[in-house]
């Protein structure tokens, strides 16, 4: 039988932090632009660095503490947790090092960037599979290739936007027809765009002719999607604000975790879980700070020095990339649903109720 109320965290925050803050935060101040044409003066990482700390740095972190906590995730995620950082540890002393560090750098940032189009996207469809997953929703395969096909279409977008400056040599296509192809293909993935929102729509109604309820948590995190470009695309700076939606999506997971594998050890007390909880997140945190936003602090304490160079500058880009580049791995490679064991990682606080509501 169905199980409305199962959650993540509760279903008023799995709504509200999974896509629910980002659309109308979004939908708002790209209203305000619309009709106010003001563009804010853009929105800068050192004006937000709370945020970014608390929130985008974090989500990093407590990736890492999901894989390293025992040497049975390290084994068993060999790739994730040893052969990939192996690699990208010598791209990084190759960028520091190396006699290229530039160009280096706009490589690791080139692929970062694209391999972020794979994890936003894919992110919100392995969230709305997850509610749909504990609330017992369930799409035919139709269905379900039309909500994912206006992910995959944004997935094209953002690999289109990421090559906006990867202008090909001159001897290969003159500058003019580059852009002009430019300009099409970005038109078609915006209409395409379009009309994926109306297939994906299609996807869920169909869901719900045959009977089954469609939790507002199974559709904000794909309708957030939506939102999230244009509000890239238009919003100066507000690529800023794409980041924390989809750090703020993630975080959840990964600590929900955290709080099952406590409770299986020994059962806690609410104030227990808190109190571990604030101390992990803090530790989170301030390791997050130090290894992204270490040059922006720094300079905000103490002004330019040694980290302000360009040469340093490259280096903590280069590591900033690198770190990037394997949490998206991680992501990939950890949160399977289709692994019983991820599903019992993650769901296992919903049994007790899958019990009672089965008897």
């Amino acid at each position: 039988m169905p199980n409305r109320s199962a959650a993540v965290a509760t279903p008023f925050w799995d709504a509200v932090l999974t896509g629910g803050l980002s659309i109308v935060g979004m939908a708002g101040l790209l209203a305000y632009l619309l009709f106010f044409g003001d563009d804010f003066g853009g929105f800068r990482w050192g004006d937000w660095i709370v945020l970014s700390v608390l929130i985008n740095t974090t989500h990093f972190t407590v990736s890492y503490r999901l894989l390293y906590v025992s040497k049975e995730s390290i084994l068993k995620h060999r790739w994730s947790a040893i052969y990939v950082p192996a690699v990208l540890f010598s791209v990084l002393l190759f960028a520091v090092f190396g006699p290229y560090p530039g160009i280096t750098v706009q490589l690791t940032v080139l692929v970062s960037g694209l391999y972020l189009a794979w994890h936003y996207t894919g992110q919100a469809w392995g969230m709305v599979a997850s509610f749909a997953h504990i609330t017992g929703l369930t799409f035919t395969d139709r269905e379900r290739w039309c909500i994912r096909f206006g992910p995959r279409v944004l997935l094209v977008y953002h690999l289109h936007f990421a090559f906006a400056d990867a202008v090909p040599p001159a001897s290969w296509m003159s500058l003019e027809t580059w852009k002009a192809g430019y300009d099409f293909t970005f038109w078609v993935l915006v209409s395409l765009a379009v009309i994926s929102l109306f297939v994906g729509a299609w996807g869920y109604l169909s869901a719900r002719s045959r009977g089954q309820s469609i939790p507002v948590r199974t559709v904000f995190p794909w309708f957030a999607l939506y939102l999230w470009y244009p509000f890239w695309y238009l919003v100066p700076g507000g690529f800023l604000w794409v980041q924390l939606s989809h750090a703020l999506q993630y975080l959840m997971f990964p600590l929900r975790v955290e709080v099952n594998r406590m409770e299986r050890k020994a059962p806690r007390t609410s104030q227990e879980k808190l109190l571990r909880l604030t101390v992990l997140f803090i530790i989170l945190a301030i390791s997050g700070g130090m290894l992204f936003e270490f040059r922006e602090i720094a300079t905000m304490i103490s002004g330019p020095g040694w980290y302000s160079e360009p040469h340093a500058r490259l280096s903590f880009q280069a590591l900033a990339s690198c770190l990037a580049i394997h949490h998206y791995f991680i992501d990939g490679a950890v949160w399977k649903l289709r692994n019983p064991e991820v599903r019992r990682e993650l769901f296992s606080h919903l049994e007790p109720q899958r019990e009672t509501a089965t008897t």
